[in-house]
């Protein structure tokens, strides 16, 4: 039996989300350990070493009787002696001291691959969509890959300075991957199963935190904690190998599909999407920027993109957290075996609920009992009152059931737009909605304060959930066949 090659492509984007969120956060989950062995290096090289003391010789007779020193005089020689030793005995300094990792430069490090992160968002969906995701995502992927297996020497031999600088080009490397894979999507995923298929490929982040999670806290027990980078590093180079071997950018360039896929595919795909000589014909017609910016549904996606992202980086946080505690306690996985599943537990849960929401969604729409845009906005809805109930139940165990509803109906909802919106553009939606709404990475520490010291913040944030579901849309957007007018 031939297998079909869309699930073979949705596979390699799935585990391509999974490598991207573990690298992301591979390193945020191992900061505290980096931290503790830098200052207990600091310390133990900048101990003066003392010279061994010669053991005196029983044996010997003491022959002459040496008459015993002034106590004033004893003094003063004992104190230059020490004196002396002080100055021949070199204090010995390495630039991961314990000064230079405060506070500041931990959320410094932090925060600078949201920096480089969003930079290349925008651009990576262009290239994406003009030369085919296929080497977009893989550059992607890869080089972000080989920064991960380098970083535990940059942070052992070149301080806070060089492990910013990497992190933001890691940030850098990984930004055009969500652009890449929609623009794959687009050209693949028949629009009747888009619900199911693009919502499980772009929910793989839930599983990826996880992933990295388990992975950290196995290595708690090894005297190296960088050995979940070669683990983070080393798959995604995998991932990458069998990916460049199997997937190809359009079902007309891949040698291993059916003609009867093939068709199937093109049948399905949406009518808007331009066909192969169309595109070609295009690639060189620059994007509908103007149309795009002045359009209302997507800027109600971007900041339902914040408000995710926002709860996101909350989740994970308590994650890291629990690693903390743990290594604090000298404690393992191992151990603590239940409460790492009843913190891992909510992610998991949240993927599976997307597959349920995403065959829901596929449903309504083949029975005609919701059009795509009502569909869309019915998990809008849902997404705005489970955030809603689960900002209400801060901190209780409740809030992790409404968590988890909310986030099954935001990957079968808000995060398909710009597959509806603009088959032709969706790697520039995705780069924009998804770039910008990265913001809250990248000043969660802020927000957070803000959050703590003024309540409207919150109401701010419900208020935004309820502005997005209200003005989002899924219908095909004019500016998607700027391309085909313009020929």
């Amino acid at each position: 039996m031939q297998v079909k090659q869309r699930l073979v492509l949705c596979y390699f984007s799935l585990l391509a989300i999974i490598n991207a969120y573990t690298i992301r956060y591979c390193f945020d989950f191992s900061l505290n350990r980096i931290v503790r062995e830098s200052k207990a290096l600091s310390k133990a090289k900048t101990l003066p070493t003392e010279k061994p003391v010669p053991r005196r010789n029983r044996n010997a007779v003491r022959t002459t009787a040496r008459p015993r020193a002034k106590p004033r005089q004893r003094a003063g020689r004992d104190q230059g002696q020490r004196n002396k030793q002080s100055l021949a005995t070199p204090v010995i300094t390495i630039s991961n001291s314990s000064d230079v990792w405060t506070k500041e430069v931990q959320i410094l490090v932090s925060a600078s691959f949201y920096a480089g992160y969003m930079l290349t968002h925008i651009p990576g969906g262009r290239l994406a969509e003009r030369y085919g995701g296929k080497w977009i995502l893989g550059a992607s992927i890869l080089l972000s890959a080989i920064l991960t297996l380098l970083t535990p020497t940059i942070v052992r031999h070149g301080g806070p300075g060089a492990l910013i600088a990497l992190r933001l080009l890691i940030g850098f490397c990984e930004g055009p991957t969500f652009p890449a894979v929609s623009a794959l999507l687009a050209q693949w995923v028949p629009e009747s199963e888009r619900g199911l298929l693009c919502s499980c490929v772009l929910s793989g982040g839930e599983i990826g935190v996880t992933f990295v999670h388990l992975v950290n806290g196995l290595a708690l027990n090894e005297e190296d904690w960088a050995m979940a980078f070669y683990v983070v590093g080393g798959g995604a180079m995998l991932w990458f190998v069998g990916f460049v071997f199997v997937c190809y950018s359009k079902p007309d360039a891949s040698p291993f599909i059916q003609n009867s896929e093939r068709d199937y595919i093109k049948s399905q795909v949406s009518v808007s999407l331009l066909t192969e000589g169309e595109t070609n014909a295009a690639d060189d017609e620059a994007a509908p920027w103007s149309n795009m910016l002045m359009n209302a549904p997507i800027w109600a996606l971007v900041a339902a993109n914040m408000q995710h992202d926002w709860n996101q980086q909350e989740t994970t946080q308590e994650l890291q957290k629990l690693l903390q505690e743990l290594h604090s306690k000298s404690s393992t996985l191992w151990t603590e075996l239940e409460t790492s599943l009843q913190a891992t537990a909510p992610h998991l849960w949240s993927w599976l609920a997307t597959l349920t929401s995403g065959s829901l969604s596929d449903y309504l729409i083949a029975n005609g009992i919701l059009n795509r845009t009502q569909t869309r906005c019915l998990m809008s809805w849902l997404v705005f009152a489970c955030s809603s109930m689960y900002l209400v139940y801060d901190k209780q165990q409740c809030s992790r059931i409404w968590n988890v509803v909310a986030l099954g109906a935001y990957y079968a909802g808000i995060k398909l737009l710009p597959l509806d919106m603009s088959p032709n553009f969706a790697g520039t939606l995705m780069g924009i909605s998804n770039g910008l709404g990265s913001l809250p990475g990248l000043l969660l520490p802020l927000l957070q304060q803000l959050e703590s010291e003024y309540a409207i913040v919150g109401s701010i944030r419900v208020a935004l959930w309820l502005i997005c579901a209200g003005y989002i849309s899924a219908d095909v957007q004019s500016y998607n066949q700027q391309r085909r007018g313009n020929r």
